[in-house]
């Protein structure tokens, strides 16, 4: 399963949707979230190359939210330190939260194909999924 909401959170990529839209739509698609897939595309829209300032990124910011939306829906009743331990996740997968320096990684060519925030975008889908499982294993 982890593999397959990857491979969503990529092909919602590949299909025009930032980073953040991908991995709310992969989420949605993943647990059957009850939202409106237009209101997560319209939620999402802003979180695109770091808020549009090489902040934070927008598939670290989707994931967090659907972190939120799984958390509320399926009762996880999760701690609020789990979202300090998907951010964790993140940093040790990718080096950095801060859009602007997992760019500057990337190279002239995928800065301009977008390959390396595909693969970021479906690497954070996963790490999603794996928190998640891991805490209803545990519960």
């Amino acid at each position: 399963m982890k593999e397959l909401m990857e491979e969503k959170a990529a092909g919602w990529f590949t299909k025009g949707y930032n980073c953040c839209q991908s991995i709310l739509l992969a989420a949605h698609e993943t647990y059957s979230l009850e939202i409106s897939p237009g209101f997560l595309i319209d939620a999402g829209h802003f979180f695109r190359e770091g808020m549009a300032s090489g902040c934070t990124c927008g598939a670290l910011v989707g994931a967090e939210m659907a972190l939120g939306l799984v958390n509320k829906e399926q009762g996880l009743d999760l701690p609020p330190e789990t979202a300090g331990a998907l951010h964790d996740r993140f940093i040790k997968a990718f080096g950095s939260s801060c859009c602007r320096v997992l760019r500057k990684k990337q190279g002239v060519i995928g800065k301009m194909t977008k390959q390396g925030c595909k693969k970021i975008t479906a690497g954070t889908a996963g790490l999603l999924y794996e928190l998640i499982e891991e805490i209803r294993s545990s519960n």
